[in-house]
C-alpha cells in the first residue's frame, strides 16, 4: 500500500524539476554579456604584412576608440549613445549570443547615413582584454 503512496509522489518530483534559464538572455557562462560589460578603451590595431604576417600596432591616444557594453549586450559610444551600425549578434569566445535590448535607446541622429552592419562580431575576451574582429575592418584590442 505504501509503495502506491510512494508512486504518485515520485512523479510529482520528477515533473517539477524544471530546468534553470535566464529569460533576459544573459547567460552564466564564460562568452556572455556580462563578461564584457563596461567601458573598454582601444589600444592596438591589428596589421598585415605582405607576407601574410600580423603585428599589432600601438593606437594614439588622440586616435583611440571608446565602446561601451551594457549587460544587455547593447554596443554604446562613450557618450552613452547607442553605436551606429551595431551588431544585432555577438561570438563572444565561441558562443553566439543575440543582443536584444532590455530599455529603449535614445535615438542617434549621427546614423541617419546608409551604413553596411555587420551581422556579427566576432569577441576573443579575457579578464582584461578584448579583440573584436568585424566584417570589413582589421582586429581592435580593446582594454578596460
Amino acid at each position: 500500500m505504501k509503495r502506491l503512496l510512494y508512486i504518485p509522489l515520485v512523479l510529482v518530483w520528477l515533473l517539477s524539476c524544471k530546468k534553470d534559464s535566464d529569460s533576459d538572455g544573459v547567460f552564466n557562462g564564460i562568452g556572455t554579456f556580462r563578461t564584457i560589460e563596461g567601458r573598454w578603451h582601444s589600444v592596438e590595431i591589428e596589421r598585415s604584412s605582405l607576407d601574410n604576417k600580423s603585428n599589432w600596432e600601438p593606437i594614439a591616444n588622440a586616435n583611440s576608440d571608446t565602446l561601451i557594453f551594457r549587460n544587455d549586450g547593447v554596443v554604446l559610444n562613450a557618450d552613452g549613445s547607442p553605436r551606429c551600425c551595431a551588431p544585432p549578434t555577438l561570438i563572444i569566445n565561441g558562443q553566439l549570443l543575440d543582443v536584444k535590448p532590455q530599455t529603449a535607446l535614445p535615438n542617434n541622429p549621427l546614423c541617419q547615413t546608409n551604413c553596411i552592419t555587420c551581422p556579427t562580431w566576432e569577441m576573443s575576451w579575457n579578464a582584461d582584454q578584448l579583440i573584436i574582429s568585424t566584417c570589413s575592418t582589421p582586429k581592435m584590442k580593446y582594454v578596460r
